[in-house]
C-alpha cells in the first residue's frame, strides 16, 4: 500500500493508478465518484487511450448530487466500450429541485482487478473524477494491489463487496440523463438567449467566459488541445473589430494571454473556414493549466493583455453565479456572456 499526496507531477491520482493498472493487468474495473466532469474524462483518456476501455469492463457509479457531475460526460463516456454507468439515486434525485440527495453519495475510488489471475487493486481518495481531482490540485490518497493467492482477500475484499452493493441498488445513467440534463440546462439561473452572431458592443469587455466543451486534439492524440471555436463577433470583446466582409482563414488580431505562471504568451485569432473565430490558447503544460476540455473559460481585461482562467462548472457558479447577466449560446450549446 502507497499514500501519497498529490503534487504534479511527482505523483497524481493518475499516476497512481497507472502503477496499480499495470501491476493487475485488469479485465475488470468498477468506478465510484461523486461527481464526473468531461475535463476528467478527456485526461483519463489521455492518460490511458483506447487500449483501457477494449481490454477492461468497466462499470462507473456516479453521483448527480447538486447537479455536480455534467450531462455531457455521461453521454460521452455511455459511448465507450464495455461500459456501464449507474447513477447512484438516480430516480430519486432526478426530481428534487436543485438534485439535493436524501444522504450525501461522496467516494472518489476506483477497484482493478484480474479475476483469472487473482491480481486486485485500488486507488482511493479525496479527489473526483475530474481533471483537476486526478491530476492537478492538491489532494491525498492511498493505493493499494494485492495477489490473492498470496494476501489476505478481506483487506479489499469487505469494501469491493460494499461497492458492488451500491451499484446493485443505483439507477442505470440511460434512464435518467435526459430529464437530469434539461433540468440542469437552467442551472445558470438565467434565461438563455440564442443569438449569433454576437451583439455589437462599444470596446473590449472587461470580464467575459465561453464554455471550451471537448476540444480537437490539434497536438496530437496524446496531448490536449489547444484550439477553440468563438461565435462570429466575440472578437469585440477583445477590442478587435473586423470588417463583415472578412475572407475565410484570415487573421484578425492579436490578443495577449496573460496565464497562472506570469508569463505572457501572445496568440493571434483568426477568421476559420467555417466562418467563426479562432484562438490558439497558450499550452496548458507551459502555463499553468491542466487541460481545457470542459471548463469554462474566463477572460479578464487587465490593460496589459487578458488574464485567462480555466475553471470547472461549480467553480465558475461559486465564483461567478450571482454576477451573470445575460446567457448566450452558440449553435453548438456551447454557452458564453460577460458581466456587466
Amino acid at each position: 500500500m502507497r499514500l501519497y499526496f498529490q503534487e504534479s507531477p511527482i505523483a497524481t491520482t493518475l499516476s497512481e493508478i497507472r502503477q496499480v493498472y499495470e501491476l493487475v493487468e485488469p479485465t475488470e474495473a468498477l468506478g465510484l465518484y461523486a461527481y464526473a466532469t468531461q475535463s476528467g474524462m478527456v485526461a483519463f483518456d489521455l492518460e490511458f487511450g483506447d487500449e483501457f476501455w477494449q481490454s477492461t469492463q468497466t462499470r462507473w457509479l456516479f453521483g448527480i448530487d447538486y447537479g455536480r457531475t455534467e450531462p455531457q460526460v455521461i453521454r460521452r463516456m455511455l459511448e465507450k466500450q464495455n461500459t456501464e454507468i449507474r447513477i447512484h439515486d438516480g430516480n430519486w434525485l432526478v426530481e428534487k429541485t436543485g438534485f439535493l440527495p436524501r444522504r450525501d453519495y461522496h467516494p472518489k475510488t476506483l477497484f482493478l482487478s484480474n479475476p483469472q489471475s487473482e491480481r486486485f487493486g485500488v486507488v482511493t481518495g479525496s479527489g473526483n473524477f475530474s481533471a483537476n481531482g486526478l491530476g492537478r490540485s492538491v489532494e491525498a490518497g492511498a493505493a493499494v494491489s494485492i495477489d490473492l493467492t498470496a494476501g489476505d482477500p478481506n483487506f479489499i475484499e469487505a469494501g469491493f463487496n460494499v461497492a458492488n452493493s451500491l451499484w446493485n441498488n443505483a439507477t442505470p445513467a440511460e434512464e435518467v440523463i435526459d430529464s437530469y440534463e434539461e433540468r440542469r440546462s437552467v442551472s445558470f439561473s438565467r434565461a438563455v438567449a440564442r443569438t449569433e452572431p454576437v451583439p455589437e458592443v462599444q470596446g473590449a469587455i472587461e470580464i467575459f467566459w465561453i464554455e471550451a466543451g471537448y476540444i480537437t486534439k490539434n497536438r496530437g492524440p496524446n496531448r490536449p488541445g489547444t484550439q477553440i471555436d468563438l461565435p462570429r463577433g466575440m472578437a469585440q470583446y477583445f477590442g478587435i473589430n473586423a470588417s463583415n466582409d472578412i475572407q475565410p482563414n484570415t487573421p484578425m488580431g492579436e490578443i495577449r494571454f496573460l496565464t497562472p505562471t506570469g508569463q505572457p504568451d501572445p496568440k493571434n485569432l483568426r477568421f476559420g473556414n467555417n466562418g467563426m473565430e479562432k484562438i490558439t490558447l497558450p499550452s496548458p503544460e507551459e502555463h499553468g493549466f491542466d487541460i481545457y476540455d470542459g471548463k469554462i473559460l474566463v477572460f479578464q481585461s487587465t490593460g496589459d493583455g487578458f488574464r485567462i482562467n480555466a475553471l470547472e462548472a461549480a467553480e465558475f457558479e461559486a465564483a461567478f453565479g450571482d454576477r451573470l447577466s445575460v446567457v448566450r449560446s452558440m449553435r453548438g450549446g456551447r454557452r458564453y456572456g460577460h458581466f456587466e
